[in-house]
């Protein structure tokens, strides 16, 4: 798309864009976890890259990817929400329902997905969150960021405080039953990598029937729930402003955010790099990461009217945004996990990066081949024929893509 493109055209594409930016930086992240990188002990690791190697990939690793890309698709999806239901109440149809029932769909999938293929799922979550978000569709612009503050800033701060007040864990038990779930079925869950690398379907079957327990409980732990709705609630906020042509030409407050989310962002997220033993229910992680991942959306809306032309190639890869996450998952899953290739635990991290670059560059390769010939990705014509089954078929045609 050419520059001179209508503002609603410039601005579905660059949403687009970003979307492929936070795919990639979401297979970043989670590359760590479909190699085992996270779990064996210290010295294993310092074994496989060196003391220096081990530091410096959990540095950089804190500092720049982690929960910044999940973020940034966080504030996409409501976004999406607000975009989708104005452009259907705009054509006369129930926009409400649609989108309940394409958030259901979402959610058969993410279930699939979490029970079946990964325990790391995040369509699950946000589903769930989905089916939340009509409630507040109608606050004013100034009560939704109010309440997005709150849930991004407030509630997980106050939440931590209650649970250390009230001597309980702060998984709230959810890692514990992970573990006798494991223990029942199998698995071994003192040894991970031992665990992962096991040829024999018991091994599968005892990681993915206990792994969604422990996940959720990694959730729990770093209040990513209220996070990730109060993120919700700002891209609704955005999303009004797409839909009326305010963003993303408004530089002036682009600028505003990048200076804000920056100096914000990048103090907390230093001390957080530096200091070890730190996760994402730590202060510098609950402070920095928000503000430094609406940095890097806001950096990069400044630099599309001049680097559209290398910035758009991920565009593709974020229409077909779905298909794209699915995939990682089944070929990660396919690389690492015993009952395939194996590979668990055995990479260093530029393997495990250089993986994910080659990984991501071949699915934009393929997501601009298949879009030169169909409008969808093959998930996302399947999520939207579900969705419109049943459905009038005026109704159909006449709903955004």
């Amino acid at each position: 798309m050419s520059l001179g493109a209508g503002p609603c055209e410039d601005r579905v594409e660059i949403v687009d864009a970003l979307r492929g930016l936070a795919l990639f930086g979401i297979l970043l992240a989670n590359i760590l976890v479909f190699s085992g990188w996270v779990f064996p002990p210290p010295d294993h690791r310092v074994a496989l890259a060196g003391v220096d190697g081990a530091l410096w990939q959990e540095r950089l690793h804190h500092f720049f990817v982690d929960g910044k890309f999940y973020t940034i698709f966080s504030m996409l999806f409501g976004a999406g929400f607000a975009l989708q239901l104005q452009r259907l109440t705009n054509r006369g149809v129930d926009g409400l329902r649609i989108y309940r029932r394409r958030i259901l769909i979402l959610l058969a999938i993410g279930l699939v997905h979490e029970w079946l293929i990964w325990d790391g799922d995040i369509l699950v979550l946000y589903a769930l969150l989905g089916l939340v978000l009509p409630f507040f569709h109608r606050l004013a612009d100034r009560v939704l960021l109010v309440t997005a503050a709150v849930l991004i800033f407030v509630v997980p701060f106050a939440g931590i405080a209650l649970v250390k007040a009230m001597n309980w864990p702060p998984d709230l038990g959810f890692f514990a039953l992970s573990d006798r779930v494991a223990i029942a079925l199998g698995g071994t869950p003192a040894d991970p990598i031992a665990w992962i690398s096991r040829p024999d379907f018991q091994a599968r079957f005892s990681w993915i029937a206990s792994g969604p327990i422990y996940a959720w409980g990694l959730k729990l732990m770093s209040w990513r729930i209220p996070k990730v709705l109060g993120i919700m609630l700002v891209g609704v906020w955005l999303g009004r402003r797409l839909a009326d042509g305010r963003l993303p030409g408004n530089r002036v407050f682009l600028w505003r955010v990048l200076a804000i989310g920056l100096s914000i962002g990048v103090p907390a997220n230093i001390f957080y790099a530096r200091t070890a033993g730190l996760g994402q229910s730590d202060w510098p992680s609950l402070i920095g990461t928000v503000p430094m991942a609406f940095a890097y959306a806001a950096g990069f809306a400044l630099a599309w009217p001049h680097a559209q032309r290398w910035l758009g190639v991920l565009a593709a890869p974020g229409r077909m945004a779905l298909t794209n996450y699915l995939a990682q998952s089944v070929i990660c899953v396919v690389v690492f996990y015993g009952f395939a290739l194996g590979q668990v635990g055995k990479w260093p991290p530029p393997g495990l990066y250089g993986f994910a670059v080659l990984l991501f560059a071949a699915q934009t390769a393929f997501s601009h081949r298949w879009l030169a010939r169909h409008t969808r990705g093959p998930m996302e014509f399947l999520w939207r024929r579900w969705t419109y089954a049943g459905v009038q078929r005026m109704t159909a045609a006449s709903a955004p893509a």
